[in-house]
């Protein structure tokens, strides 16, 4: 799929917010002494700017992104 530079830029920015969002889920989790569940949406945070970044890049770093098997967002 071809995604236009405004298409790419909002999927960037919602994917920012993901990431943020898991952030602060993580950050309150660890602070609860719950580490395990932390480092799971650490994880997820680190997907999310991943995929914003491969937005910020090209359609194909994107689509690459979305069809990863390894990606598990």
């Amino acid at each position: 799929m071809r995604y236009s530079e405004q298409e790419r830029e909002q999927i960037a920015a919602e994917y920012d917010e993901y990431a943020a969002g898991c952030a602060r889920t993580a950050d309150d989790l660890a602070s609860r002494g719950y580490d395990i569940a932390a480092e799971v949406h650490r994880d997820q945070a680190t997907q999310c700017r991943q995929i914003a970044e491969a937005a910020r890049t090209s359609s194909d770093e994107l689509n690459h992104q979305f069809t990863d098997e390894h990606n598990t967002i």
